[in-house]
């Protein structure tokens, strides 16, 4: 997670230790990189689950415009994220294991 949200390990850790806070940014990040609704991650409170058909809680009102994910990728994301880690750490090696010039 910690480097689809773009920040370190140990960051990360901080946060669920609960040593520092994430920035607003950083948390809106996490929120899409996990599919769960923003307010539920910053507050405890309210709907967990994602919904990419709603449309009162989209992780892009919250996200910078160099992060703001297409359709696709949200989709992909949130499937990624109902799989469980094992099947989810081999799918992303799969992904990274595409040649360069297919991805171009």
């Amino acid at each position: 997670m910690a480097a689809e949200v773009g920040v370190t390990r140990g960051a990360c850790g901080h946060w669920e230790q609960g040593k520092t806070t994430p920035s607003v940014e950083n948390l809106a990040r996490a929120a899409g990189v996990l599919a769960v609704r923003f307010e539920w991650l910053a507050t405890g409170r309210g709907v967990r689950d994602y919904d990419p058909a709603g449309v009162d809680e989209r992780p892009e009102r919250y996200i910078p415009a160099p992060v703001i994910l297409n359709r696709e990728e949200r989709e992909l994301l949130a499937v990624l994220s109902r799989l469980p880690p094992g099947c989810r750490s081999r799918l992303v090696e799969f992904l990274r294991s595409i040649p360069a010039s297919v991805l171009s």
